[in-house]
């Protein structure tokens, strides 16, 4: 009877979870962020860290996506996956 050898198991390495620490989803054209729904049309304050936080305008809200205006007449997009992990917040004005 032959011996078997002790089973090698090959590791993976830790994947990286990346934490959602805040609630947001669109649903229907609107977006749900940390308790609160937003819309088309209304102004917002958008906030990243380390920088002043700056008013907006939503223009467009797509299942991964938020586009906003500026006051200055420039267009942006803030990623809903963004919201999500704190890179940026969002309040109503």
């Amino acid at each position: 009877m032959a011996t078997l050898g002790p089973h090698r198991v090959k590791t993976e390495p830790p994947v990286k979870l990346e934490k959602h620490l805040h609630s947001a989803r669109s649903e229907e054209g609107r977006l749900y962020y940390d308790g609160e729904w937003y819309i088309r049309g209304q102004t917002i304050c958008i906030d990243k860290k380390d920088e002043c936080p700056t008013s907006a305008i939503i223009t467009t809200i797509n299942h991964d996506e938020v586009w906003f205006k500026r006051p200055d007449g420039s267009k942006s997009k803030l990623y809903i996956s963004q919201l999500q992990k704190g890179k940026y917040s969002i309040k109503h004005s």
